[in-house]
């Protein structure tokens, strides 16, 4: 009969065989034997003692086995495996991109115009929107969009200098005509020119300073044309007789600038 004795306290060990027994279950895998006692599972007569080098298809994958599971003794875990890279010569695109949307903003306000207001806001946008593409570490994408739209802008606003310069000076020109035409019905030899062509006459929509210009010259050319006095007559000649000829009878001065008629010689 084999001789057993307690082994820590709770669990009996034959000296003779080794066995390891108890009169109860000591956990998982231990089985009961004929003769009404316990065994761990190392003692089973089906036990088999796991090989050296499993096998990798003898346990699960990393992707199959639960969150902290320990592989069994005797086994390594399998080495992880590390993300699919993109292959060689094939540039990294980010997931997720998306356009930016002042650099959208940028090429539609460039294309629109807006009389040079459009343009100015398509450079400002243009300029917002690829500072923030570069910043974003390629999660946004749009660059091309808002350099055609900076672009345009500068187009614009160069556009937008002819644009008005001509509308201003087309104004000036009808506003000089407006005023010349005025000052010129309105002369008078005995009138006021600052009464006449001062900014109260000034007609609504007209550039005061262009339509006081023209009134003033007409004014002045109106004044120059019945300035100058006539040209006084000739003396007469003595005749061959010895007697002395009357003397010619001086030009009347007229308004109209022109020289007086030439007096008569004596006989």
């Amino acid at each position: 009969m084999a001789h057993c004795q307690g082994h820590g306290g709770a669990v009996p060990l034959c000296m003779d065989t080794g066995e390891v027994m108890s009169d109860s279950s000591q956990g998982p895998g231990w089985w009961e034997a004929s003769d009404g006692k316990w065994y761990p599972a190392e003692q089973h007569p089906d036990y088999r003692m796991p090989s050296a080098n499993p096998s990798p298809a003898t346990y699960p994958s990393a992707a199959q086995a639960p969150s902290g599971a320990i592989p069994p003794i005797g086994m390594s875990a399998p080495p992880l495996q590390s993300p699919a890279s993109p292959p060689m010569g094939y540039p990294f695109v980010p997931q997720n991109q998306k356009t930016n949307g002042l650099a959208i903003a940028s090429l539609v306000l460039g294309i629109v115009w807006v009389g040079g207001v459009g343009a100015l806001l398509a450079i400002i946008f243009g300029f917002i929107g690829r500072k923030k593409i570069a910043e974003s570490n390629g999660q946004q994408t749009g660059g091309g969009l808002a350099l055609a739209g900076i672009i345009l802008g500068f187009i614009g606003i160069l556009g937008a200098i002819g644009f008005w310069l001509s509308i201003f000076a087309l104004g000036a020109a009808g506003s000089y005509a407006s005023g010349f035409t005025y000052g010129s019905d309105n002369y008078s030899a005995g009138g006021s020119e600052a009464a006449v062509c001062n900014s109260s006459n000034v007609p609504s929509g007209d550039i005061s300073s262009s339509w006081i210009s023209g009134c003033q010259a007409a004014w002045n050319g109106q004044v120059g044309t019945g300035s100058s006095s006539g040209n006084t007559g000739n003396t007469g000649s003595s005749s061959s007789t010895g007697t002395s000829g009357n003397t010619g009878n001086s030009g009347a001065s007229v308004n109209t600038g022109t020289s007086g008629n030439t007096g008569n010689t004596g006989t």
